[in-house]
């Protein structure tokens, strides 16, 4: 037998889960989530998922998930920040609990698994009798309010309403707008803050999107550390003149400067990848103004994104970065801004939860590789707070973020066991 503790500090007596984990219902749950997208020509297939979160697709997805859960005996309920929590009737809320989660919303022409595989996978224990706590926090990919992890960086206090009302979707909402009519209320934020006394722990499930895993041929990784991040929003400023009638001598072309520092900033990922694996930078949006097949750029905007497992390897690398765009824009005359929009430490995970997944893996005879995520996620933000450790299934071929995606739902639920042997092994006597 095994024991849950209760709110009041009384240990009440429940069975190890008794229903058995079905990859077909995880499959089902997938495709059925998928359907709820505003892909503007209905065909997922071709032009992907899109779920902006607070749209009308996402909350169509959240009342999929809350229905199948409240099938089964479970309550949901939605806090200040816009966060869904679902447990089990018989357990209330007081009583503590491990967590089991992510998101739903997806970025632009996404596709069927990333986030939805660690809430199916929750949403399927429940149905198998796992006490647990179901998460599906808002907006973590963002692509629509501009910035990650809102609804779990408001949750533990990483965020304060005046930032979240000052971040905006492509209809000019604030995230306290958008999210009024979903439960977020800037002033009950306090006192739904994450109260870590509910909860044993926090354990997400989610697609490696990268290529390791495929490669190797393995269902199951555990993920020990979470890259760091900074991002940047670039400006270089030239002198918008005409194409024709311009000398080659006389331009200040700021596209010609951006491209320049494209290939700079590769070469640096490439140089900086050779001392520390999974180190990389990206420049992923460019904007060119006027953007006019006869017009010399008067000004070109850009971003960069910079992960590395390591905050020596971000603390270097922001200093050459800065270091060669300052060089190209001194050599061309390009008055520059570097404005860092975001600055995320690398987080480690919590070394006794990662032992309680190779336990349970070992019992099943389950080899479970060690990778870390160059993605950012929830559990990134929640593991300042609760013993967190994530679960990553392979991403066929590596793609992620594109209607390619693919995982095998077999995968999903073997990383479903596993977490199930934890809450189970965990609650033992």
């Amino acid at each position: 037998m095994f024991v849950s503790r209760t709110g009041s500090g009384r240990r009440s007596t429940v069975s190890p889960y008794s229903g058995t984990i079905s990859f077909e219902r995880i499959g089902q749950d997938i495709a059925a989530i998928a359907s709820f997208s505003e892909s503007p020509s209905g065909d997922i297939a071709e032009s992907g998922c899109n779920r902006p979160t607070f749209s009308s697709s996402w909350a169509a997805a959240c009342r999929y998930v809350i229905e199948k859960a409240s099938a089964v005996g479970c309550e949901s309920k939605t806090d200040a920040h816009g966060n869904i929590h679902i447990r089990p009737s018989r357990c209330g809320w007081e009583c503590p609990l491990w967590l089991c989660g992510s998101h739903l919303d997806s970025v632009p022409s996404g596709g069927k698994y990333d986030g939805v595989t660690g809430v199916v996978c929750a949403l399927e224990l429940l149905r198998t009798g796992v006490e647990l706590e179901l998460i599906v926090f808002a907006e973590e990919e963002g692509t629509t309010f501009g910035l990650g992890m809102l609804g779990s960086r408001s949750w533990v206090g990483a965020l304060n309403r005046d930032e979240l009302a000052a971040v905006h979707n492509r209809l000019g909402e604030s995230y306290l707008e958008a999210g009024a009519p979903f439960g977020v209320d800037a002033a009950a934020m306090g006192s739904h803050q994450i109260d870590p006394s509910r909860y044993l722990g926090f354990i997400e499930v989610h697609p490696e999107q990268g290529l390791s895993l495929w490669n190797k041929g393995s269902a199951v990784a555990v993920v020990k550390r979470i890259n760091g991040r900074r991002q940047y929003a670039v400006t270089m400023e030239g002198q918008g003149n005409h194409a024709g009638s311009t000398r080659m001598c006389e331009r200040r072309d700021a596209i010609v400067g951006a491209a320049q520092a494209i290939c700079e900033i590769e070469r640096l990922g490439n140089s900086l990848s050779a001392e520390q694996d999974y180190t990389v930078l990206t420049v992923g949006r460019l904007d060119i103004i006027p953007n006019a097949l006869n017009v010399i750029a008067g000004r070109c905007e850009f971003t960069v994104d910079f992960r590395a497992q390591s905050s020596e390897i971000l603390d270097r690398g922001d200093a050459e970065l800065r270091s060669l765009l300052e060089r190209i824009c001194k050599t061309r005359q390009l008055p520059l801004s570097i404005k860092m929009t975001e600055d995320q430490p690398p987080v480690p995970l919590d070394e006794t939860v990662v032992q309680l997944l190779r336990t349970a893996a070992r019992s099943r005879g389950i080899s479970l590789p060690e990778v870390p995520s160059g993605a950012l996620h929830d559990a990134a933000i929640v593991a300042s707070v609760l013993p967190t450790a994530m679960l990553f299934v392979p991403s066929r071929n590596g793609i992620s973020h594109h209607p390619d995606e693919f995982s095998r739902v077999e995968d999903v639920a073997c990383a479903a066991e596993l977490v199930a042997q934890v809450i189970c092994d965990s609650g033992s006597a």
